[in-house]
């Protein structure tokens, strides 16, 4: 079983760059059995017609089953007049069944004997770092001054949770996460678009970083991966690659950015299961 799995696509039609991203990945020459997509796959536009284009163009290109979990970016809901809980649960889900994907936030993908188990994860401040100048006052409103510049979250100004908090939403995907990764046969590979470790952030130390880290997951992820997990788990939405182990799962912040696509090929047999990465750069 050959799969491919990809992160942080940001696919958007006025974007040069992200055509790039596309085409490259339209142009592979390899097979697969799976296709994967972690998060922030296509930017919010009106009536979803980035959305749209990327499902299209990769259900016409590769011939398998695809699945997908959200991202961060794609839960704006402001910017559509849509609530963040409707993207997550209703509109995208039904717009990728419209092109036949499974949505891993519903429903696990099987494929030859490999499990594919997702979630979007969100964040609820664990990653918080006490003493580095931080408040969860500052984080709420989604505003930093770092010096000469001030930093803006922009989940805080587009993301509409009905009234529900972020710990709240947190708790709600990561129990979902765990029920469907539970009692799964040996054979699982799991993702999320968050991440599950502050390990896995792939950022240096500095302000900046202590402030947009705390947005970047939750460690209630890790906590199901230490008990549950398979062999591998997939992450990304830092845009900066990085790798740990959390109990006997291997996990990849694969790191892909705006101008890089970094992508996975996913082999796994009855002997022993390979990961491997690849990468293109654009300018």
């Amino acid at each position: 079983m050959k799969s491919l799995i990809l992160f942080d696509l940001h696919y958007a039609l006025n974007n040069k760059i992200a055509q790039s991203k596309l085409a490259s990945i339209l142009e592979l020459d390899d097979d697969f059995d799976a296709l994967l997509l972690g998060g922030d796959n296509a930017e919010l536009s009106p009536d979803f017609q980035n959305h749209r284009i990327l499902f299209e163009s990769l259900k016409n290109r590769f011939n398998c089953k695809i699945g997908f979990i959200l991202g961060n970016h794609e839960l704006w809901g402001k910017l559509l007049n849509v609530s963040s809980i409707r993207l997550l649960y209703e509109v995208l889900p039904q717009l990728g069944k419209e092109y036949g994907l499974a949505y891993l936030e519903q429903e696990n993908l099987e494929v030859k004997g490999t499990t594919f188990v997702g979630t979007y994860g969100h964040f609820d401040y664990s990653f918080l770092r006490p003493g580095k100048g931080i408040t969860i006052d500052a984080l709420l409103r989604g505003e930093f001054d770092a010096g000469e510049k001030k930093i803006i979250w922009k989940d805080m100004l587009y993301m509409d949770w009905e009234g529900k908090s972020d710990e709240e939403i947190c708790m709600d995907l990561v129990k979902g996460f765990s029920h469907r990764l539970t009692d799964i046969p040996k054979r699982k590979i799991s993702l999320s678009h968050t991440i599950p470790s502050l390990s896995l952030n792939g950022h240096p130390d500095s302000p900046e970083q202590y402030f947009m880290e705390a947005y970047s997951g939750s460690s209630l992820i890790g906590n199901v991966l230490e008990a549950n997990g398979g062999y591998y788990h997939f992450c990304g939405h830092t845009h900066a690659k990085a790798t740990a182990t959390i109990g006997k799962t291997k996990v990849f912040n694969l790191g892909s950015d705006y101008d890089l696509l970094r992508y996975i090929i996913f082999s796994s047999n009855k002997e022993s299961p390979k990961a491997e990465e690849r990468e293109v750069h654009f300018t």
